[in-house]
């Protein structure tokens, strides 16, 4: 399932006046009522053509909350490495492919090494987390042991993409880059980016915004309905938003278009390195106050919920099973929350429409960084 946004701003000649937004909900219970509860851990990943190694950690999470299992450590350990893998693919996708220097591949150098460098590292991830997938689905004996190899190897394909960024993105390794401005910054097109956000629309974006408040709805405080039907902010910002590299851009452009552009460089960072010295990164979890990327919750007797971190943001399955089948089952993606039309994107409203391709450079900057997965349709129409 591919679930497509279409935004919609209405101008007058001089600004926009209106905005729609159009997002289709998934009905993830007209799918999976009564189906076996197995079942919809191996289906959900199947239904989602985005996010499909979070999906798989969600459900994974929802249905052994739900039955008051916890997922055995191997299994947990397993799921986190794809869903940071994924993460780190997805996120560098957005912020590379969606430059002009990646469209105009066939005419300029750089933008031709840039394409092919990512093709080459993104086979190898993808590979991988079809083995890692599989080893998962796998129910046999030995599976922590094949789990236990590919935790070797995932650090192979972190060490490819580390590559891939020192020559595209950072300057530099992941372990070294300290997020300061300067000359080998200066000549790649990603950095380029930030420095023309930050020029041209440094208000956009910018608004106050709560985190999902996941724990009031854990304690029964907050309805499934009025948890997703408000305009929080379910993005990747909170994880990154206390980093010492984000600490001078917070404060000049708060979490605008620019913030979060460079917000999304810092989360990269931050997980290819956990992944690259994995030891050192598993000793100062407790120290650095991490929150996993994985969290599942067992609620009321057959029911569940699993919060997963991925590119987009936090992913949030709950399932509510009636023996071993399943009676309801919700999903709430970050999508919903980020492009809500009361959140952040409501900052395009009364934005100069004088010059219609630049507003629609502009509005495609602010879909890009609120959500670097969704497929989307930008329109502009005369009011």
């Amino acid at each position: 399932m591919k679930r497509a946004l279409t935004l919609m701003l209405t101008v007058d000649g001089e600004r926009v006046r209106a905005l729609d937004v159009r997002l289709p909900r998934f009905d993830a219970t007209a799918l999976l009522r009564q189906r076996p509860a197995s079942e919809a851990v191996t289906l959900l990943p199947l239904v989602f053509s985005i996010c499909a190694q979070a999906q798989a950690a969600a459900a994974a999470g929802a249905i052994s909350a739900a039955r008051d299992k916890p997922l055995p450590p191997a299994r947990v350990a397993a799921h986190t490495l794809a869903v940071q893998i994924e993460s780190v693919q997805e996120s560098l996708r957005s912020l590379c492919l969606g430059l002009p220097e990646a469209l105009l591949s066939q005419q300029t150098v750089q933008g031709a090494a840039l394409t092919a460098d990512f093709a080459r590292a993104w086979r190898g991830g993808t590979a991988f987390l079809a083995r890692l997938q599989k080893a998962l689905r796998d129910e046999a004996d030995d599976t922590t042991a094949a789990l236990a190899a590919l935790h070797q190897e995932a650090k192979t394909v972190a060490q490819t993409w580390d590559a891939f960024c020192a020559r595209h993105v950072y300057g530099t390794s992941v372990l070294l880059w300290q997020g300061e401005d300067g000359a080998a910054d200066e000549a790649l097109p990603v950095m380029r980016r930030f420095r023309q956000m930050s020029e041209e629309v440094p208000a956009l974006g910018r608004m106050a915004l709560s985190p999902l408040p996941l724990a009031m709805f854990r304690a029964g405080k907050l309805s499934w309905q009025a948890l997703v039907e408000m305009p929080y902010d379910a993005s990747g910002w909170w994880r990154v938003q206390q980093d010492a590299r984000m600490a001078a851009v917070k404060a000049r452009f708060g979490n605008s278009v620019a913030a979060r552009w460079r917000a999304r460089l810092v989360d990269v960072a931050k997980t290819l390195a956990g992944l690259l010295d994995m030891e050192k990164t598993a000793t100062t979890v407790e120290k650095e106050e991490t929150r996993p990327w994985i969290r599942a919750y067992s609620l009321d007797d057959g029911d569940g919920i699993a919060e997963v971190e991925c590119a987009r943001g936090v992913l949030v399955h709950r399932a509510q099973l009636a023996e071993q089948s399943v009676a309801a089952y919700e999903v709430g993606a970050p999508t919903d929350w980020n492009l809500h039309r009361h959140g952040a994107l409501a900052t395009l409203f009364d934005l100069p429409a004088t010059d219609i391709d630049r507003l629609r450079t502009h509005a495609t900057w602010l879909v890009q960084v609120l959500d670097p997965c969704v497929v989307f349709e930008l329109e502009v129409v005369d009011a």
